[in-house]
Order: structure tokens, then sequence, then C-alpha cells
């Protein structure tokens, strides 16, 4: 009874501290977290699945200064993205992937690539220059309620990596 006791008070330690964070997160028994994003399902490609994949690292092994920087890089794409009168500006509808800022802050997390696909972008290569882009067509119509959907769901991201112990790889780097 002591150990039922003692673990029910853990839990709601835990889950005052959980509330400041602004979204759902089920704590298994392993070190492992899983999150639920209701609002990105208005996207065909579903890039929820994308922003979970960068912050659990599962592609690749990113420190969690990379992962921020990533992520603060992907926020400030969809909040231009969201504004009525950049969304529809083509030097907001793309990146180019030789700009050393996003060389540094995309290439550590290739679910950001797959993210930015999933809401819309496409790699090309610009037979004008030769560089490739992440570019949206001009043609794409971008959805703000999505693009400010997206935003929320990054907000969040941020603030979880923010709140999250320094990675294994960012520990044993120092």
């Amino acid at each position: 009874a002591n150990l039922s006791n003692k673990r029910r008070s853990n839990i709601g330690e835990s889950n005052n501290h959980l509330h400041s964070i602004h979204f759902v997160l089920l704590i298994l028994p392993t070190p492992t977290f899983f999150f639920h994003l209701p609002t990105m399902t208005s996207f065909a490609n579903a890039p929820g699945r994308h922003l979970q994949d960068l912050i659990l690292d599962t592609h690749a092994v990113a420190t969690k200064e990379q992962k921020l920087a990533c992520l603060k890089m992907l926020r400030t794409v969809v909040k231009n993205l969201s504004d009525p009168k950049k969304s529809n500006d083509p030097k907001f509808r793309q990146l180019k992937l030789s700009n050393p800022k996003v060389e540094a802050n995309l290439t550590p997390c290739p679910s950001a690539l797959e993210y930015m696909k999933a809401i819309g972008f496409d790699i090309v290569h610009d037979e004008n220059d030769g560089e490739e882009y992440l570019r949206m067509k001009e043609e794409m119509k971008i959805v703000l309620s999505d693009m400010e959907a997206a935003l929320c769901e990054l907000n969040n991201a941020v603030d979880m990596v923010s709140l999250s112990p320094p990675s294994s790889s960012s520990s044993s780097s120092s």
C-alpha cells in the first residue's frame, strides 16, 4: 500500500510539471516519450509524424541544441507561411539548401526535410543557378489555418525539447 501511495504521489508531481508543456505525453515504463499531435491531421502527408520523429530522434542522433535550432528554423518558416501577406511572396516559399544556416540547422535532423515536404515543399533543382531548393509551387494554395496549427505544434515542440534533459550525445560531446 505504501508503494502504491508513493507511486501515486510521484505521478501527481509529474502531472503538475507536465501541465505546463501544453500537450499530452504518454509516459511508458521505458524512457520513451510519445505525444499526440491532433491538429496536424488536416495535412494529407501528416507532418506531425515527422515532427514527432524529429523530437524523438528516430532517424538521426542530433543533440538537444541541434533539435532546438532545427525546430526554431521550422517555426520561422511556418510563421512566415501563416502570415497572409508573406505566404504568397516567393521569397518566403523557398529555402536554398546550400545556405549555411539551412545546412547547419536542417542537416542534423533528416526528419526536418520530411516535415517540410509534408507541409507542401518539394526539393527542386533550379536550372537558372544550378542550386537545390526546398520550394513550394506558386500555384499551391496555402491554407492559413493549417499553418497556424503547425505553428502551434512547433511552439509546443520547442517547449518540449527546451524542457527535456540534455541528450546523451550532447553531454558526451562537451
